[in-house]
């Protein structure tokens, strides 16, 4: 309510911040799982004198440098970018909250890039000994960069003692902590063993290269842990709410289809991972490893998505709706009204008249984070041939209709403006664009039979 309200246009800016976080996760795990791939690889290529894979780490360790430290460093300004201008609210609760973890992370993130760099620039500089070491402590700080923010992103969805105790620690190892470190930690891996199979089948040579085979298959050695995601995933979900389980379980079909598909994925790899490229590792080829790595990416996007969802209708389970209204603010607006708080927002008279311009304005605070007008979950599709009663009776039990919207906040004339608004969208713009807001309203019929056209005739 004390932040200025940013919107991208038909996209909406939910939509944006889904597009760049997940585009960012799977940039971060893959680093984290890179940076282990490379230090255990590394330590079995000089054990064992293997000269084939030791240079297979040593020529593809660049892209630790093109991924990891250029896109993802890239991407991780454009959420900060995006989650600050589409959700100060949430993010300013969230730096306040978690300040010194985040500190932490920071620093975690620095050496990280310290040590990435030096691993890769001083390969034949350093001893292998030293060389190792400094592998380590990249993939020793990825990690633990990883086990800073995975504290207060599952935070976001399982407060745990934290409502009561008012205790970071409470906050931070909240009840989801480990099994989404486990989860994380899994798909790192797998990423690093996904991105081994496309570059290793890629490289130019027989198909019955025995280098190339065993490099196949000693990847696909970190793609076989997703075999437990099934397991993981019953851990996770025994320790978030209930609220937030049954949305995924069935109170939202969408969201239980692309859960399923998420798990279901990521079982299937690890046995592909297993028979194809364990066992039969000279069969793979980079159309086979380029497929599986787009599987891989969507079931670790569909997973991430779900993780998003079924918070609604919260940002902050329990302590913030997706539209930024903390829920301990829920009784002073409705009694002093959203728009006397909001100290940005104002109603546009130069567009709309009377009610409809106030109206307009509450949309803004409370539905445009999550509904566009006209777009991504647009809000005129969802209203179309409503009259006016239905309209109200939503309003007046949004929360029960669908659980995974916030219930209306603020005065009831704030309300009766937004009907009025909501109202308007039945028309064409055309229509309620110069058309005086009084006469628009009662031009619209109090009931509108399903199949007919509110400007005459009936819908084919």
């Amino acid at each position: 309510m004390h932040y200025p309200i940013w919107n991208m246009p038909l996209l909406g800016g939910a939509l944006v911040i889904a597009g760049i976080s997940i585009f960012h996760v799977i940039i971060a795990h893959f680093a984290i799982g890179a940076g282990i791939f490379n230090v255990f690889t590394e330590i079995r290529a000089r054990r064992r004198g293997d000269s084939a894979l030791l240079q297979f780490v040593k020529d593809n360790s660049i892209f630790l440098i093109y991924l990891a430290f250029v896109a993802g460093a890239v991407s991780g300004v454009g959420i900060w970018f995006t989650i600050g201008v589409v959700a100060p609210e949430a993010t300013t609760y969230l730096i306040r909250l978690f300040f010194w973890i985040w500190a932490i992370e920071w620093v975690f993130f620095l050496l990280e890039l310290a040590s990435g760099y030096i691993y890769y620039y001083t390969w034949d500089r350093l001893s292998p000994r030293m060389h190792v070491a400094v592998g380590g402590i990249y993939a020793i700080t990825a990690f633990m960069s990883l086990v800073m923010i995975n504290g207060i992103l599952t935070f976001m969805l399982t407060p745990g003692e934290y409502l009561s105790s008012g205790n970071i620690w409470d906050a931070w190892l909240n009840p989801s902590f480990w099994p989404s470190l486990w989860i994380r930690t899994v798909s790192a891996l797998a990423l690093a063993g996904v991105f081994v199979a496309i570059v290793a089948s890629g490289r130019k040579g027989t198909k019955d290269d025995p280098d190339r085979a065993r490099i196949v298959a000693w990847g696909a050695r970190f793609l076989l842990p997703l075999g437990l995601m099934p397991l993981l995933a019953v851990w996770y979900f025994s320790t978030i709410p209930e609220t937030a389980r049954s949305l995924a379980l069935g109170g939202a079909v969408a969201m239980t289809f692309i859960f399923a598909f998420g798990v279901i994925m990521s079982f299937l790899i690890a046995v592909y991972a297993y028979f194809g490229m364990l066992r039969k590792a000279r069969n793979i080829n980079l159309e086979t490893a380029l497929l599986m790595a787009a599987i891989a990416f969507i079931a670790t996007g569909s997973m991430e998505f779900v993780r998003e969802g079924i918070r609604k209708p919260y940002v902050l389970m329990n302590i913030m709706y997706s539209n930024g209204i903390q829920v301990a603010e829920a009784a002073k607006l409705n009694q002093e009204g959203v728009l006397a708080n909001a100290a940005w927002v104002t109603p546009d008279t130069t567009k709309y008249s009377g009610d409809v311009a106030v109206g307009e304005a509450v949309y803004r605070t409370q539905c445009l984070r999550c509904h566009e007008v006209e777009g991504y979950n647009a809000m005129t599709p969802l209203v179309r041939n409503w009259n006016r009663p239905l309209i109200m009776s939503a309003l007046d039990h949004l929360d029960r209709i669908k659980v995974f919207m916030p219930p209306f906040i603020g005065t009831q004339r704030e309300k009766q403006a937004l009907g009025s608004y909501l109202l308007t969208l039945a028309m064409p713009d055309s229509a309620w664009n110069s058309t005086p807001a009084d006469t628009l309203l009662q031009s619209v019929p109090d009931t509108i039979e399903i199949g007919t056209d509110v400007n005459g005739g009936t819908e084919p």
